[in-house]
């Protein structure tokens, strides 16, 4: 999978820690709970193709989850479609999901509990949550639009 941008990020000021390079990948995402202060920012044009924009990955310390946050380019009439899809696909637990439409950028802004999808263990490389979080919004996607 091409990844055209890797940053690493503080959470607090959203600046840029590094900008790290393909093999930073092969990094377990265990790394965001050992540094709780960072937040992973990617870029690609695999998002592009799943009407994804750029993909955040983070550890939500309040819930104690993997998170991933996007946009997606969905029209807002896809509301009950969304969130019914995210109601039969996660796991049921705290925190793990919402979506809710930016009507100013005709966008849905996702965060999605990477710790509720089918498969992810926790265990993963970011390349790997990568490919879990792109599986599952392409199955939405092929399910829930026309």
């Amino acid at each position: 999978m091409e990844i055209t941008l890797i940053e690493r990020c503080n959470k607090t000021t959203e600046d840029t820690i590094a900008t790290e390079a393909a093999a930073y990948l092969q990094t377990p995402v265990s790394t965001l709970k050992a540094n709780q202060e960072e937040f992973i920012y990617m870029e690609s044009p695999a998002y592009e193709e799943k009407k994804m924009d750029a993909v955040v990955f983070e550890f939500d310390e309040m819930f104690e989850v993997y998170t991933a946050l996007f946009g997606l380019r969905l029209q807002k009439k896809y509301a009950e479609a969304i969130k019914g899809y995210f109601k039969n696909n996660l796991k049921s637990m705290l925190g793990s999901s919402s979506a809710s439409f930016a009507g100013d950028e005709g966008i849905w802004e996702i965060n999605i509990a990477l710790s509720a999808m089918e498969g992810f263990t926790g265990e993963e490389n970011f390349e790997q949550a990568n490919t879990i979080l792109l599986n599952f919004v392409e199955k939405m996607l092929s399910e829930i639009v026309q």
